[in-house]
């Protein structure tokens, strides 16, 4: 593979992309600056660029290698040159920014096109939370049927097709492999927009196995015809954004690192603990569908910019009450359904902090852990007030349905801590009424 991404830049992709290069820099009208060819069929017409770009902030500079012309490439200039289009480019541009240099990082360590960096834009407009009518999800807008290979989750808890970290690197993997098996980044493209499968019988099928050909006799379909061209006239503009309309940014983006997480945490409260601004954090892990990290058994890291990581390793090791909880006692005729649905939480949710519980074992009396996700909820009937004198006395009396996992949760504290303050061996099954030594007040 890296011979062949090393001359990349000579191949297919550049032959498209950077046909756009063709037009001045001084005006964007491509009836004036379009240079002519016959486009009969493929384009043929190659010559080498005189202009340089204006350099990005990473330093590429692109347009530097043989290039050549298509309509379809003048058209999507000419469209997002102006108007509502530009406003478009804009736009998208703004959102890309905490993601850029994380993408264009993974980019040129794979030795892949730099130009992949627009693919976002005209999937899904550099939204994180885009979904299409197809239900594709996401930055790379990946579908549920195209996720196994590519470590992406989606339960519950979260779905990484909206976690840029991991969906881009799922992105990137299958545009490499994709391009492993056609030999061409023009038909890899293609076939990340309408499957590798449809591409290659295709192919097949014809016996053409030149992208533009394909266009030209329409047999790609005509979402997959437009798709390359928009994404050379994007590239083209937001190269020469200057010249193009489009403002310079110069603000770098975060540098992203990741910290395993051995157990569940409200992203909100570490944002709050270690002073970090919680928007940014909350848009780091779009992917999960409460602000709850999932349980400590799931593998799930938190994403944060390098420069607030000593902040956030520091309250992830000294504070133990990184989640909110309330109690709830069981009342007559509760089932899990009905509390899960007033606290707006799966029941997954309240199996995972109540080992063991079940419709059918349920108790009158009996306490239940509850996760929260809305601090704006109402008590429902059969909450325990947390500042009770029984549960902040520094003495706790068992109840049932009680753990030592669940009144170390309750009291900012860990089992084993639990435990040994009681001088009991770990593994001990606690019993209702049993009481037991726990942090008091301000401890």
């Amino acid at each position: 593979m890296g011979m062949g991404r090393n001359i990349l830049r000579q191949s297919t992709l550049t032959a498209a992309l950077f046909a756009c290069s063709l037009f001045s820099l001084n005006a964007f009208s491509a009836d004036k600056y379009l240079l002519r060819s016959d486009h009969s069929s493929s384009p043929s017409s190659v010559i080498k660029n005189k202009d340089e770009a204006l350099d990005t902030h990473r330093n590429i500079a692109f347009w530097s290698v043989p290039i050549s012309d298509h309509p379809k490439i003048k058209q999507y200039i000419e469209y997002f040159g102006k108007g509502t289009g530009l406003d478009y480019v804009n736009r998208c541009l703004i959102r890309a920014q905490p993601y850029w240099d994380f993408i264009a990082s993974r980019l040129e360590e794979k030795d892949m096109p730099a130009e992949l960096i627009y693919l976002p834009l005209i999937e899904s407009a550099y939204k994180i939370d885009a979904v299409s009518r197809s239900g594709a999800t996401g930055l790379w807008q990946f579908m549920m049927n195209s996720i196994g290979p590519y470590d992406i989750t989606v339960d519950t808890w979260r779905d990484d097709r909206r976690d840029f970290w991991r969906a881009t690197e799922g992105a990137l993997n299958k545009l490499e492999y994709n391009y492993s098996v056609t030999g061409d980044w023009l038909l890899a493209l293609a076939a990340y927009n309408c499957g590798l499968n449809k591409v290659r019988k295709t192919i097949k099928a014809s016996g053409i196995s030149n992208y533009w050909e394909l266009c030209e006799k329409k047999l790609l379909p005509r979402e997959t015809r437009n798709y390359i061209p928009k994404l050379a006239a994007v590239a083209y503009l937001c190269e020469f954004r200057g010249k193009a309309g489009i403002p310079l940014t110069w603000t770098k983006s975060p540098e992203w690192l990741r910290i395993p997480l051995k157990r569940s945490v409200d992203i909100r409260r570490v944002a709050r603990k270690a002073e970090v601004p919680e928007s940014l954090l909350l848009l780091a892990h779009s992917e999960l569908n409460y602000t709850v990290t999932p349980p400590s058994h799931s593998t799930y890291y938190l994403k944060t910019p390098e420069k607030y990581r000593q902040q956030i390793e520091a309250v992830l090791a000294e504070d133990s009450n990184l989640i909110s909880f309330k109690r709830y006692q069981i009342q007559s005729g509760d089932t899990l359904s009905e509390i899960a649905q007033w606290y707006r939480i799966p029941i997954s949710h309240i199996k995972e902090y109540n080992q063991g519980v079940e419709n059918r074992y349920l108790r009158i009396g009996q306490t239940l852990l509850i996760p929260i996700i809305d601090e704006s909820i109402p008590d429902r009937p059969g909450n325990i007030p947390d500042n009770s004198g029984e549960f902040w006395s520094g003495e706790y009396t068992v109840l049932p349905g009680d753990s030592l996992w669940k009144i170390a949760l309750l009291h900012k504290s860990s089992p084993e801590e639990i435990a040994a303050g009681n001088g009991l061996p770990l593994e001990t099954t606690i019993v209702p009424g049993m009481r037991l030594i726990v942090p008091g007040p301000g401890e």
